[in-house]
Parts: structure tokens; C-alpha cells; sequence
């Protein structure tokens, strides 16, 4: 059995034992750092196997698995209609059109201070759409989890915008696991939750702090000309 055998195998051993473990108690909802927690007490070695948390960047397995993962998004078949991982709101800009208020928040996304992006749980993220219609974003917490944000834009009377936003965790594993959007698939069933600071649940969070910052944005662009030309 080679190396790479050997890793994927005890990968999987791991991983159903600590499925196991957790369906021990059915009626509550884990937290996926929970399950982390479980999965390293469960043998010492998964501390090792795992990529390590202080490297932000999603590593290579996650660059491969998590465009597969936000397609799928086994996480949120369920976890949409419970709201214990999914979140989605609807915001309001009657002074903003959409193509203002969507270039606001690629603004507020790209110019995320590192310190702040680690406040939000998405250190690393990666914008794949993004226009007056619509805004899709893949973010990985630390652990590299990937949480999809998903927007979409329509306009309103007097040059107004309604925008429809949703974070959303895709699976209960994380994708620097090898086969994880399989496994993740197998667990969609399983409740989970993704818990924010001071007990926000942690999309809600994110939104909350997204749309004051795109407000933010707005009206900081909003120019007057009698500020500039007396």
C-alpha cells in the first residue's frame, strides 16, 4: 500500500469514526469546530494529517475540491430551510443602482484588511461572478471550510436597488480533506451549525457586518459637488 493510500485511508477511518461518535446524539445540532475537536481526539495523528490553521491560503486539495464542493453544496440542500448554516437576506439601497451597489461590495470585499477578513471567519475568499445582476463569492474560513456568498441584484423605482444575499456553509467538512465533497454528500442529512462571535450564528454575522460596510461604501462615493467646487 503506498503513502498516498495509506493517508486517504486513515483519512476516511477517521472521519467515519468521528460520524459515529457524533451520531451518539441525534437531537443536537454540532458546530463544525466540534467536530474538529472530536476528530483530534480521536487520534493524535489527525492533527498532523490535517493542513495546518495558520496557513490561511486554501491548500491544494481545497483549490481542487471546492469549485466541485460549491456546485454541489451538499451542506445547504438542507441547511437552507432550518437556518442553522444558511442565511439570507434581503437589502435595501434606494439610492444605489445595482451596477453601484454591486461595484461597492466587490470594493468592500477586496479592500478587506487582513485583521478584519479574520474577524469575518474568510481569510481567504475568491470572487468568481460578479456584475450588476449578481455576486458569487467562495470564502474558506481558517480550517478551510468554504462557505459560498451568493447575492443578486435587482433594480427599483427612482434608481434604487434591492439586493438578495445569502451565505451559506456547502458541506460539513472541510474541503483540505481529500474526498470531501463525497463524504459530504453521504452527510447531508446531518444537522450542523456555524457559530459566530457573542453567539451570532456566524452567516448572520457576516451579513450584517457585509451590509454595513457596503453602506458604508455608498455613501462615502456619494460625491457632492459643492464639497469640491465652492
Amino acid at each position: 500500500m503506498t503513502a498516498r493510500t495509506s493517508f486517504s485511508v486513515l483519512l476516511c477511518l477517521l472521519t467515519i469514526r468521528a460520524a459515529f461518535s457524533l451520531q451518539s446524539q441525534p437531537t443536537r445540532s454540532f458546530s463544525r469546530r466540534e467536530w474538529l475537536s472530536n476528530m483530534a481526539t480521536t487520534a493524535v495523528t489527525a492533527t498532523t494529517i490535517l493542513p495546518q490553521a495558520a496557513n490561511a491560503d486554501p491548500s491544494v486539495v481545497s483549490g481542487l475540491q471546492g469549485g466541485i464542493q460549491d456546485k454541489v453544496a451538499p451542506g445547504h440542500w438542507i441547511g437552507q430551510f432550518i437556518g442553522l448554516n444558511s442565511k439570507t437576506e434581503k437589502w435595501e439601497f434606494p439610492n444605489s443602482t445595482p451596477e453601484e451597489v454591486s461595484k461597492a461590495l466587490v470594493d468592500v470585499l477586496t479592500s478587506l484588511t487582513e485583521d478584519r477578513k479574520a474577524k469575518l471567519y474568510m481569510p481567504e475568499f475568491e470572487i468568481q461572478t460578479a456584475d450588476a445582476s449578481k455576486l458569487h463569492v467562495l470564502t474558506w474560513t481558517k480550517l478551510e471550510w468554504l462557505d459560498t456568498l451568493d447575492v443578486t441584484f435587482r433594480p427599483k423605482e427612482n434608481n434604487g436597488c434591492t439586493a438578495t444575499a445569502s451565505f451559506y456553509a456547502t458541506g460539513f467538512l472541510p474541503t483540505n480533506i481529500p474526498g470531501a465533497p463525497l463524504f459530504n454528500v453521504a452527510f447531508f442529512w446531518f444537522p450542523f451549525a456555524s457559530p459566530g462571535p457573542r453567539g451570532e450564528m456566524l452567516q448572520s454575522f457576516r451579513l450584517r457586518a457585509l451590509n454595513g460596510l457596503v453602506t458604508k461604501r455608498l455613501e462615502e462615493n456619494k460625491v457632492t459637488p459643492d464639497l469640491y467646487f465652492p
